[in-house]
């Protein structure tokens, strides 16, 4: 099975986060400051854009530490267990009878504050900015930047068609030929580029 859809899919969604639960996913001032929560959350960000796949505790822990011991498995999966599923940022996935994967719930957070009205609902408020995990971990389907590849390429193309055209190099019957077969290509690509609209927008990955 491909995780890529299921994956591009996270990195759209924003989770609302308490304030207390922000510091999960913020990033200290001072390296020696920053949360063991977090670090778990960066190995296991690392490790799913690694192998673009929903990843074993092991994996998020070989990543943590040179040579881990039970002890450490112990406290990275308690941590996991108590802090990142109940907070939503991560879930853990049962692949088969004895086969348990962990995998981030979303790639980006907002913190949010409830406030209660006089009429008793309960509205929740953005505060501050959204924070993301860093984006050298955003797995991006592979498909994702094919496709923009193969746009750049072909307006490349046409380009120098229309220019090749323009200064007679290229006879009328051969530059039809040329625009309709790259115009169609192009069409093409669009058109499947059409299902990762947001991301491209979102990673603004036209530029």
């Amino acid at each position: 099975m491909s995780w890529e859809k299921e994956l591009s899919q996270r990195l759209l969604r924003v989770i609302p986060l308490s304030e207390k639960r922000m510091k999960y996913v913020q990033k200290a001032d001072a390296p020696e400051e920053e949360l063991l929560t977090r670090k778990v959350l960066l190995s296991l960000a690392k490790m799913v854009y690694e192998k673009r796949e929903p990843v074993k505790l092991r994996e998020i822990v070989d990543d943590l530490y040179s040579s881990a011991n039970k002890r450490e498995m112990d406290v990275v999966r308690l941590l996991i267990k108590k802090t990142l599923i109940p907070s939503g940022i991560v879930e853990k996935l049962y692949v088969g009878k004895k086969d348990v994967r962990y995998l981030l719930a979303a790639y980006r957070f907002q913190e949010t504050r409830k406030l209660h009205s006089s009429s008793g609902q309960v509205i929740s408020e953005p505060v501050g900015p959204i924070v993301e995990i860093p984006r050298e971990y955003f797995p991006i389907p592979s498909e994702v930047l094919e496709l923009l590849l193969q746009k750049t390429s072909l307006e490349s193309v046409l380009t120098k068609i229309d220019k090749d055209f323009s200064l007679e190099k290229i006879s009328e019957s051969l530059y039809q030929s040329l625009s309709k077969e790259y115009n169609a290509s192009m069409a093409d690509v669009c058109e499947r580029l059409k299902d990762y609209d947001e991301l491209v927008k979102l990673l603004d990955l036209n530029h």
